[in-house]
C-alpha cells in the first residue's frame, strides 16, 4: 500500500510521489495513464493524503554486475518470473521490502535464485487498486 504525498502535472503525464506504507520509501513515479482512449479508465481519482494498493514497474530495466553510485539502480530478488499486468508479461522483484516489476522484454536471461543489479531509467506507475494504465491494455 501507498500513500499519495503530491502530483506534479504537466500537460499530458505526471509524476506521483508515493509512500511505501510498510517500509517508508518514497517512490517518484510516471504516470501517463491520461493518454488513452476515452472507454479506458486512468488514475485520476487519486487524491493527495489517500493510501493505494500500486504497482510500480522499473522502466527500461538491465542487469548490471555491481550497484553504481549516483544511478538509478537497485540490489533485486526474482520473487515470480512469470506474471502479466494487462498485457505486459512482468518479473515481480523485491528489494529492501518494496516489490517492484519489470518487464519480461528488457531482461530475457537473468540467473535464476540469486541476487541481481538492475539499473533503469525511470519507476512507471502501472495499475492502482485494480486499474491498469490503459498503454498496458492495448
Amino acid at each position: 500500500m501507498y500513500k499519495l504525498l503530491s502530483i506534479s502535472e504537466s500537460e499530458i503525464t505526471r509524476y506521483v510521489k508515493l509512500q511505501n506504507c510498510e517500509t517508508g520509501e518514497e517512490e517518484y513515479c510516471f504516470d501517463d495513464s491520461d493518454v488513452r482512449y476515452d472507454c479506458q479508465d486512468d488514475f485520476a481519482f487519486m487524491t493527495i493524503g489517500n493510501v493505494y494498493e500500486c504497482k510500480i514497474l522499473l522502466f527500461d530495466c538491465r542487469i548490471i554486475s555491481a550497484k553504481l553510485p549516483n544511478h538509478s539502480c537497485i540490489e533485486c530478488r526474482i520473487v515470480n518470473n512469470n506474471l502479466s499486468i494487462g498485457n505486459l508479461a512482468v518479473i515481480q522483484i523485491e528489494s529492501n521490502g518494496n516489490t517492484y516489476y519489470i518487464a519480461k522484454r528488457d531482461i530475457m536471461h537473468y540467473p535464476k535464485n540469486s541476487k541481481l543489479f538492475l539499473a533503469y531509467s525511470r519507476k512507471d506507475l502501472i495499475q492502482v487498486n485494480g486499474v491498469v494504465a490503459p498503454r498496458l491494455l492495448r
